[in-house]
């Protein structure tokens, strides 16, 4: 049973990254659970246990789609990229590295997924307009996407599901883990800079303003968006402070949104229903039971044996769990591999296991940079660009990864590492 188990979620998992016939995430991962239940690898009580575990995974998501859908319908993205045109001043370097900022901005509040989702077609439409490359610039918004997705711990879904299972609240988070941040947005717009040097020299000349009310007519529905904004991202940071379930906040905060949105005729109902996806959703929901199906065969505690042997106490299991989550990510992308790592942390000591935590969080954030189909952010950007006519061969990606990557994961490993000490 372990051995069959063990191959249907490899194939599972396989089936996620090459997507081959056609078939979405959430068909393999579905498709997935539905054997494993179907021969005996998990009881159906243990899998309903392993997604109602997750429910604050689950309301998060759902309420962080739906922020991004009627933010997108108040022109919020819009107003980032005219924020952007007036802090580069014209010059197309600078409006590099303010697509940075703004990308970690996004990605601090709305999560990786968002920036990769909804800024590219903003970033895309700007910098043709502009008559600029666009493919830096574009590159620019995946790589910050989860580079920038160690600021918070709602600032990609994989914190929310290890930072419950540490126990972080908002400020022994930020005090392991926010100067690591920092430093890997930094070292990513340098490393950008230096490789596209001669790529982004153009200079432009834009008015911000014009292109603000081009794209968001109605200023009074776009401040009662940013208001809002603004007070789910301190419900955010209370909530992380005190411990209270980021999930309820996510889902308040796309009520709250809403009301601004009808209070102003434009609920923008249409574009959350476009960004709601229940696919992804099913996606998450599929691997979850795999997992389950994993834990009751006992794979997950094999691999926990295995761990135990493997990775020492403090700074150098950090440094396991950053490599562990790494190429696992890039191996079957970086949500079912710090899901597996995360179940088969459970055999480790307590003082190996919180920081191998602690760098399977930061090597599944940062990990899938390497390659485009180690994050669904890089997979949902991926698509993004080439609905609009820029192709980005794995090639290509792959060796501005391979320059990228390891210097990110080494620096904000280190720096992860030391907080351990």
């Amino acid at each position: 049973m372990a051995i069959a188990a063990g191959v249907i979620v490899l194939v599972t998992l396989a089936g996620v990254v090459v997507r081959p016939f056609g078939r979405g995430e959430a068909w393999w991962t579905t498709t997935g659970a539905l054997v494993v239940l179907g021969i005996g690898a998990v009881s159906p009580a243990a899998a309903w246990e392993a997604l109602t575990a997750q429910g604050n995974v689950f309301l998060f998501l759902f309420g962080l789609m739906a922020i991004a859908g009627l933010a997108d319908a108040a022109g919020f993205f819009e107003l980032a990229g005219a924020g952007a045109v007036a802090l580069a001043r014209g010059s197309g370097r600078g409006l590099l590295l303010c697509v940075f900022g703004v990308g970690a901005l996004v990605t601090a509040f709305l999560s990786n997924d968002a920036t990769a989702l909804i800024l590219t077609p903003v970033v895309y439409a700007l910098v043709t307009r502009l008559r600029l490359r666009p493919l830096p610039y574009l590159l620019a918004a995946t790589f910050v996407a989860d580079s920038a997705s160690l600021l918070l711990p709602v600032s990609n879904p994989i914190n929310v599901l290890i930072g419950a299972r540490l126990g972080l609240t908002l400020g022994p988070y930020l005090r392991h883990f926010l100067p690591a941040a920092v430093v890997v947005v930094l070292v990513n717009a340098a490393i950008f800079l230096a490789v596209f040097w001669r790529r982004v020299d153009r200079d432009f000349t834009a008015d911000w303003r014009t292109l603000l009310e081009r794209e968001a007519p109605d200023r009074a529905h776009l401040a009662l968006t940013v208001a809002g904004l603004l007070l789910i991202a301190a419900g955010y940071l209370v909530a992380s402070a005190v411990g209270v379930p980021v999930g309820v906040v996510a889902v308040g905060g796309a009520c709250l949104l809403l009301l601004a949105g009808l209070a102003r005729r434009r609920p923008g109902l249409a574009q959350a229903r476009e960004h709601v996806s229940a696919g992804v959703l099913v996606y998450v929901a599929g691997l979850f039971v795999m997992v389950a199906a994993l834990e009751q065969v006992g794979l997950t505690g094999a691999l926990a044996h295995w761990l135990r042997d493997l990775v020492p106490p403090g700074p150098p299991a950090v440094v396991a769990g950053v490599l562990a989550a790494a190429i696992g990510s890039n191996a079957v992308n970086n949500v079912p591999a710090a899901t597996i790592l995360l179940s088969a942390s459970g055999g480790l000591h307590a003082a190996a296991r919180v920081p191998f935590l602690a760098g399977t969080l930061l090597g599944a954030d940062l990990g899938p940079n390497l390659t485009p189909v180690g994050s669904l952010s890089t997979m949902l950007w991926l698509v993004a660009v080439r609905r609009r006519g820029v192709e980005v061969s794995a090639l290509d990606y792959l060796k501005l990864g391979a320059i990228t990557t390891p210097l990110l994961l080494l620096a904000g490993g280190a720096l992860v590492a030391a907080s351990y000490r």
